[in-house]
């Protein structure tokens, strides 16, 4: 091949990434209540062999920036979009955080609209996305809804008999990236919007051994068979003005009793002290628990005006109510620093 030749192949390489990102930038924009967040398509994933293989990992297996990745679970090949930060130094364990999406979308309008790549590249830690296992259509959104064990759909009907075990999968996704990944396993974390909060709620409790906190986004919930292996650090966002799952509760059999009830009940979980309340910025409110067992923490955001939405992106705030200022997801990274895991607390 000629000089000449391979720039133009090089070029027409290049040109095809750029396109390509575009595309997904543009899909995951898409989504409902999302931001948009600059993305970068990354390179071809590695092998499942390698995401499974044996023995400590020195450097990470995927790319920086965005690439998807599989994995095996109950005999299922399962998808996970997965966000590296660009300028992490290899060979120190780096921090993971599980970002679950809501009923009817996917991990890259996940990814997108909780704009957490940003905060990724700032604090150095890397976002993993698993894709749920039932195929799922919301308004317009074709996606996928998580299976959360004993809870109906958003749209009331019962999880599908042969729908996959999504917890098992959360637990495989842990195990395997942390090994692809390097991950500190004292570091790890679980947020998720609407449905995604709600299993990432589920999550807290069932894998409380594995993860450090939680941060469910417009969605918190307490499991009513959760049985805590130990303590777990809580953080949660909510509007006011959410349609979708009322701040007060509803009679929907997915959502019923509200959000500050199901603080206090992770609260009461975490054998916290009374809750203190406080103003944090004109239209939030703070409701921290704290003398929690283990150290822990609950700490429940409330936002008037917030409609169902990741908190913080353009779009959130009903009619007449302006976007506070703050930003959530310093102060969801923020929180999660402060709560490594506590192994004494076993």
């Amino acid at each position: 091949m000629t000089t000449a030749a391979a720039a133009r192949r090089r070029h027409g390489l290049t040109a095809g990434k750029l396109a390509l990102g575009a595309l997904l930038v543009a899909l995951a924009a898409s989504a409902c209540g999302a931001g948009a967040a600059s993305v970068v398509e990354g390179s071809s994933p590695k092998p499942q062999a390698m995401i499974a293989g044996q023995g400590a990992c020195k450097t990470p297996e995927v790319p920086a920036g965005l690439s998807t990745q599989h994995l095996m679970s109950g005999g299922l090949r399962r998808t996970v979009v997965v966000y590296y930060p660009h300028g992490r130094m290899p060979g120190k364990p780096i921090p993971m955080v599980l970002d679950l999406h809501g009923s009817g979308s996917t991990p890259l309008q996940q990814i997108s609209g909780s704009n957490i790549a940003a905060t990724a590249d700032k604090h150095g830690f890397a976002v993993v996305a698993p894709q749920a296992g039932i195929p799922f259509i919301a308004g317009k959104s074709h996606g996928f809804a998580w299976n959360v064990p004993g809870v109906p759909l958003m749209n009331g009907r019962p999880v599908p008999s042969d729908a996959p075990n999504d917890v098992q999968f959360i637990r495989d996704t842990i195990a395997g990236m942390s090994k692809s990944l390097c991950a500190d396993q004292k570091r790890i974390y679980v947020t998720g919007f609407s449905g995604g909060a709600r299993m990432a709620s589920q999550i807290g409790c069932e894998l409380s051994d594995q993860v450090a906190a939680i941060a469910p986004m417009s969605g918190l919930r307490l499991p009513g068979n959760c049985k805590l292996g130990r303590p777990e650090s809580v953080l949660s966002f909510h509007g006011t003005s959410d349609g979708t799952n009322p701040y007060n509760g509803s009679k929907q059999l997915y959502w019923s009793y509200g959000v500050p009830a199901a603080a206090q009940r992770w609260a009461t979980a975490d054998h916290c002290g009374k809750g203190v309340t406080q103003q944090v910025v004109n239209g939030v409110i703070s409701t921290t628990y704290s003398g929690c067992q283990g150290g822990r923490q609950v700490v429940l955001y409330t936002v008037t005006g917030q409609r169902h939405s990741w908190p913080g992106v353009t779009g959130a705030m009903a009619k007449g109510y302006a976007l506070p200022k703050i930003d959530p997801n310093e102060i969801m990274w923020s929180f999660f620093d402060a709560h490594p895991l506590d192994t004494a607390t076993a």
